[in-house]
């Protein structure tokens, strides 16, 4: 059963608005039957989420999501590698998924990182990808957002994606508020 983008997307906003004001995730199936399922039947997800790994963000609650509901790709500031591209590809082209979301969140550590041009190690590699995508703007909330549509602009590099783009896929990006749960999808 191929999930259109256009009810993916409802069915986030729904999930979110019911996150923002839930205690438990009643929505989501997280039954032993779905797992067995799954198990048994494989996947199939409604959507790709590739967000940052913050422990704050955790998208199958954010959504709530259940077992095999979301296709979920993390890197810290969610910046996209081919490791995660391919991951994409397969999401949309094995498993028929038809809507990517590329969501990012406040307070990010990562492009706090990159506002104050701080890192080592191999964490320079994703503090540079962002500053990149965020040049001189120092606004928090704006450089997250300009994070997002350069993730959202490397996946469409994708020859894979391009053609995918033709048969229904939807590409969108996001920002979740981590004071108050929202998700704002943005209009880019």
């Amino acid at each position: 059963m191929v999930i259109p983008a256009k009810i993916a997307k409802e069915w986030l906003i729904l999930g979110n608005d019911d996150y923002i004001h839930a205690k438990s995730n009643h929505k989501g199936d997280i039954s032993i039957e779905k797992r067995l399922h799954t198990h048994k039947h494989g996947q199939n997800p409604y959507a790709v989420i590739i967000c940052c790994s913050d422990s704050r963000v955790i998208p199958e609650n954010i959504f709530m999501a259940g077992i095999g509901d979301l296709f979920v790709i993390r890197l810290a500031g969610n910046v996209i590698d081919d490791f995660g591209i391919g991951s994409i590809e397969y999401a949309v082209s094995h498993l028929n998924t038809k809507l990517v979301v590329v969501l990012g969140h406040t307070m990010c550590g990562a492009v706090k990182s990159a506002i104050d041009d701080h890192h080592e190690s191999f964490i320079s590699s994703i503090i540079k990808e962002i500053q990149f995508a965020i040049g001189d703007e120092k606004d928090p909330t704006a450089c997250s957002k300009l994070n997002v549509i350069n993730t959202k602009k490397k996946i469409l590099k994708s020859k894979l994606i391009k053609q995918e783009l033709q048969n229904g896929l939807k590409i969108e990006t996001a920002l979740y508020h981590t004071h108050s749960g929202h998700v704002e999808f943005l209009k880019k």
